[in-house]
């Protein structure tokens, strides 16, 4: 039942996000975030990373993670992965060690390819958009999507916030959010703290 509120009121910010001029600034991240849910486990589906080694995103617990699912023609994917570097570049910058950014990219089933040709296809996006600091991953068969969405559409680029604990705790959708601010550092730091 939380999952299909949460599913609604992501679906309800993807037709406003549809509606809305694509930008690079956005609103503050803080404002921007879906909360107030029963935080919940997230999936443990395979995502095959870009030197073939396979993870799940339970291995990144003690971290604040920010799972992106994502694909590379998604016009809202088009403004954030760029900012979502940035934001790793900034963090990098910072010392803030305790902040991941994992990117899932569905490509291969949006493209009904396999997640081999996904890598290569996400990495020449990559290329392209100059990204150099986020890491290149697939989410195998969109099983960490599947689980996260349920049966209800919603739209691309979605993070999920999980906390250091392990649980989803926020949700951000549609790409219209400022991610590399100093106040939406902070913000993420209070989020890394548990505050």
């Amino acid at each position: 039942m939380i999952r299909s509120a949460l599913a609604a009121a992501l679906f309800a910010l993807s037709a406003l996000a549809a509606t809305a001029p694509a930008s690079a600034e956005g609103r503050p991240l803080e404002s921007a975030m879906i909360t107030g849910f029963e935080p919940f486990t997230p999936p443990e589906k395979e995502i095959l990373m870009a030197d073939g080694t396979r993870q799940t995103l339970r291995d990144f617990q003690g971290d604040l993670v920010l799972a992106t699912v994502w694909f590379t023609t998604c016009p809202s994917c088009q403004i954030e992965m760029p900012q979502l570097d940035q934001l790793k570049a900034k963090l990098d910058e910072r010392g803030i060690s305790n902040i991941r950014i994992m990117p899932i990219s569905i490509d291969d089933v949006v493209y009904r390819e396999s997640p081999q040709d996904s890598l290569i296809r996400i990495q020449s996006f990559y290329d392209r958009k100059r990204i150099g600091t986020l890491p290149v991953a697939v989410d195998v068969g969109g099983g960490n999507a599947a689980a996260f969405f349920g049966p209800d559409p919603v739209g691309t680029p979605t993070t999920f916030m999980i906390a250091p604990s392990g649980q989803v705790i926020a949700v951000q959708q549609g790409g219209h959010a400022d991610w590399t601010s100093d106040e939406s550092i902070a913000y993420l730091q209070r989020l890394a703290a548990g505050s």
